[in-house]
């Protein structure tokens, strides 16, 4: 096993995060690359109308898949643990339970989604010239949907093993599969939006499969049963839930307060909504950094705490947070001078005088803050591998999610501007930063004396 993964309990603390957090980025950057992709083959292929049966519903997966990736995490967090303290009998079992638990729940996600379909479609208010589009791309996306809760357990499993390499190879064979299957499906059989959904599917089937088959010769080099023979633990099933559960309910709560804060920009009208999108596109980079660095150090810190080496989960946090840090403020920088020219790539020319100006201006108000939503990722990811996932949820909820609804419903008609609702934004990453970076320090020095 150590030959195809990385012992984030030995070497240089700089080095092994460095490269093990690397992958995590890439894979990030290409997931985010192909469902450009995506929704640029079927706007050619299938028109305004097929976009818009897509997006109308993209939340609607994200709950069950934001609440699987949040048990997985629990799992990823158990599973370094005991890979850390070279514990290879809870380790293998462990990794079998997860899976069992994931197979099972992912089979439910698929059956309740297929036949839930019609209802969410009702809530989500689908416009009725495409209603029957966007019925067919979510019942083909939930029939599949299984598999792509598989892949997010096992390629977390890899991580926790300190594997972030595989997974970055079958997500960049996942992405050509599912955009070849797109071109395909789309663009040569013209079976619309139907096509897209089944291209997602078969790539993430491939995808499940190929992490089962790493992941079974893991067990194989460990002297154990291959992943394929389901073993189920209820001590370990329940640390699972334990640990994943508060990060499940998080992960789900997250996007609702998202979308109450863009209902409210919507309502400032068509420039300022457009503006922001721009806005939206230029940070990513950001936000796939330090979204990147909260699963590296929830890895590292939980081997280094199964190795009881205490002294490393400090080093590699602050280590952690610092490269994160260093590479948000670059890109910052680079966007509080470069929005002007960056912002005309995203529009029109005779559009660019109107809304360009608007992005520079809530960019240059953003900018210098988005440090410290570099420093809450990181820190949290370290907090939630010391054992204690609750107070880190409650941390998001309140400094987050319910400081920004609360800024919505209290200040904001007060003073109805963009400039509010970005002064929200900048309050809750503070918070949170703030609130993070106190809770580490508070932690690690209970690990000391512990």
């Amino acid at each position: 096993m150590e030959k195809k993964t990385l012992d984030l309990t030995k070497g240089n603390v700089f080095l092994v995060l460095l490269l093990f957090v690397l992958p995590i980025i890439l894979g990030s950057l290409i997931q985010q690359l192909y469902v450009t992709a995506d929704a640029v083959i079927v706007g050619r292929f299938n028109g305004k109308s097929g976009l818009a049966a897509i997006d109308s519903v993209h939340t609607v997966f994200k709950f069950p898949l934001n609440f699987m990736s949040g048990l997985a995490a629990g799992a990823t967090i158990l599973i370094s643990r005991y890979y850390g303290a070279k514990d290879r009998e809870s380790l293998h079992c462990s990794i079998r339970t997860a899976y069992t638990v994931a197979v099972g729940l992912g089979i439910v996600c698929s059956v309740a989604g297929v036949f839930l379909t019609p209802f969410l479609l009702d809530i989500m208010a689908v416009p009725e010239e495409i209603y029957a589009q966007t019925a067919i791309y979510t019942r083909v996306y939930f029939g599949g949907i299984w598999a792509m809760v598989l892949y997010n357990m096992a390629s977390g499993i890899l991580r926790a093993l300190g594997d972030s390499m595989r997974p970055l190879y079958v997500l960049i064979l996942c992405s050509a599969l599912n955009i070849a299957g797109d071109l395909l499906l789309v663009g040569v059989f013209r079976m619309g939006v139907g096509g897209a959904a089944a291209a997602t599917v078969f790539a993430q089937i491939v995808s499940a499969v190929y992490t089962m088959w790493l992941l079974a010769g893991i067990e194989r080099e460990g002297g154990q049963k291959k992943i394929w023979h389901m073993h189920f633990c209820k001590e370990h099933m329940m640390s699972m839930i334990k640990t994943g559960f508060p990060l499940a309910l998080q992960s789900v709560l997250f996007p609702i307060a998202n979308s109450i804060v863009q209902a409210s920009v919507n309502s400032m009208g068509t420039d300022q909504i457009a503006a922001w999108g721009i806005c939206d596109k230029l940070d990513m980079l950001i936000w796939l950094i330090a979204d990147a660095m909260s699963p590296a150090l929830t890895t590292y810190t939980a081997q280094n705490v199964g190795a009881k080496k205490v002294g490393r989960v400090k080093q590699g946090a602050l280590a952690g947070a610092g490269m994160s840090a260093a590479c948000v403020a670059i890109i910052s920088a680079v966007l509080f001078f470069g929005t002007r020219i960056m912002g005309h790539w995203f529009i029109a020319a005779e559009d660019a005088k109107d809304v360009v100006p608007l992005s520079v201006h809530y960019m240059r108000m953003m900018a210098p803050f988005f440090v410290f939503y570099a420093l809450a990722e990181a820190f949290s990811g370290a907090c939630c591998s010391m054992g204690d996932t609750v107070k880190p949820m409650f941390i998001t909820l309140f400094c987050t999610c319910l400081l920004r609804v609360a800024g919505i419903l209290t200040i904001l008609p007060g003073h109805r501007s963009m400039e509010c609702i970005v002064w929200l934004y900048i309050a809750s990453w503070v918070a949170t930063g703030v609130a993070f970076s106190v809770m580490f320090l508070i932690r690690e020095r209970g690990l000391e004396r512990a």
